[in-house]
């Protein structure tokens, strides 16, 4: 796994964005995943910058979701696609065939999973993926003691998830379940960056460049990937 330390949070959301752009440029019809969360915010304010300026064309790429709680729309505060329109999609010239998001709001979560599984299967695979680092190391909401094995499928939230989901709600709600893009997913795709930010995720970061690959801690579960890169700032990479 390739590791690329940048001084900080500014620096570090312009080179991700710039991954982006790069891959955009090469194809223009890219499919591209970035986690919602916090962590990619800059990532994306980078990025309608760009396109505000004509740095980057968007108007054949596709958009993809990395994840969702199950039971919660674009109405909810803190939801993926809440966060992601407010900070990203809509603040682009898009059409709706370009972005496939999970719905959380579905009846029929497996029919979901399917779904998406069949949008990514119709473009072959995904380009370039953009993920965070949870605190006990999930990505998307692939929790501790996953199986790589698995495509898109609805996740039991592990409590560690559930606790600091609150930073997103701004008020505690029962979220108990998620549904995500699976580990075998994200291994497919052709260019994956794994992103981290803050000293508060330096022990999870050294983690996951020093243990072996394990499903305790599934961000180890994607770096032997033959193309990723752990982009991180300086506080993020303190223990490294």
């Amino acid at each position: 796994m390739n590791i690329d330390i940048k001084q900080d949070y500014p620096e570090l959301c312009a080179a991700v964005a710039q991954q982006v752009i790069d891959c955009v440029a090469a194809k223009p019809d890219a499919l591209i995943c970035i986690a919602g969360g916090d962590t990619p915010l800059g990532v994306f304010a980078a990025l309608v910058e760009a396109s505000n300026a004509g740095r980057v064309d968007f108007s054949r790429a596709f958009f993809l979701g990395l994840d969702e709680w199950l039971g919660l729309g674009r109405d909810d505060k803190g939801s993926c696609r809440e966060m992601v329109w407010h900070h990203f999609f809509d603040k682009l010239p898009l059409r709706d065939e370009q972005i496939c998001f999970f719905d959380g709001l579905t009846n029929d979560p497996a029919a979901e999973c399917q779904r998406v599984d069949a949008f990514i299967a119709a473009h072959q695979q995904i380009d370039i993926v953009v993920l965070g680092i949870g605190m006990n190391g999930h990505i998307g909401f692939n929790e501790p003691g996953v199986s790589a094995e698995n495509t898109c499928h609805v996740v039991d939230l592990d409590p560690v998830t559930q606790a600091v989901s609150v930073k997103y709600f701004g008020e505690p709600r029962e979220v108990k379940q998620g549904i995500s893009l699976g580990i075998k997913t994200l291994r497919a795709a052709k260019r994956m960056i794994l992103m981290a930010s803050g000293e508060k995720k330096s022990a999870i970061v050294a983690k996951t460049v020093q243990t072996e690959s394990s499903s305790d801690i599934p961000s180890t579960l994607v770096k032997d990937h033959p193309n990723v890169t752990l982009m991180v700032d300086r506080a993020a990479g303190g223990q490294l």
